[in-house]
């Protein structure tokens, strides 16, 4: 084995650390366009759109079903009922918040701190379980969600 494969090897697969400019700045993005589609959500309610795809009518319940009402009773304190739609709609707020945190720090400062994975083949373990645990959560789930379409 060579030693440049060697070091590879041994490369740390999360590597957090400062840097002089942020360098996901598309998240950054997406955070400082979601706090306030959040917030109108919290306080206005769902939009009037149709979100769903043609699976949904057919009774098929992705990952992602229940998201956004999730997210609006996430953003509105009750984190019971945001659990019952959709348990990942928990991470959506705490993470739009960190997020912007991050960019104003990082504004400020100069100094983005910034997290990078190095991806090996068994890393895709990790989101295929998060996902099928999820998409079988919420076909298990099918009743409420259909039961409660507007939250």
């Amino acid at each position: 084995m060579s030693h440049t494969h060697q070091s590879d090897a041994r490369e740390k697969v999360i590597d957090l650390r400062w840097d002089g400019h942020d360098r996901h700045p598309t998240f950054t993005r997406l955070a400082l366009l979601g706090v306030p589609v959040v917030a109108l959500v919290a306080f206005l309610g769902l939009p009037p759109l149709d979100l769903h795809g043609p699976l949904h009518y057919l009774g098929v319940m992705g990952p992602t079903c229940g998201m956004t009402r999730g997210v609006m009773w996430t953003a509105r304190g009750d984190l019971a009922q945001a659990w019952r739609f959709n348990p990942a709609s928990l991470m959506v707020v705490p993470t739009l918040i960190g997020l912007t945190g991050h960019a104003v720090y990082g504004r400020i400062t100069n100094r983005w701190l910034n997290l990078h994975i190095r991806w090996r083949p068994w890393l895709w373990v990790v989101p295929a379980a998060i996902i099928l645990t999820l998409s079988i959560r919420q076909q298990l789930n099918i009743d409420f969600l259909l039961a409660h379409p507007a939250g």
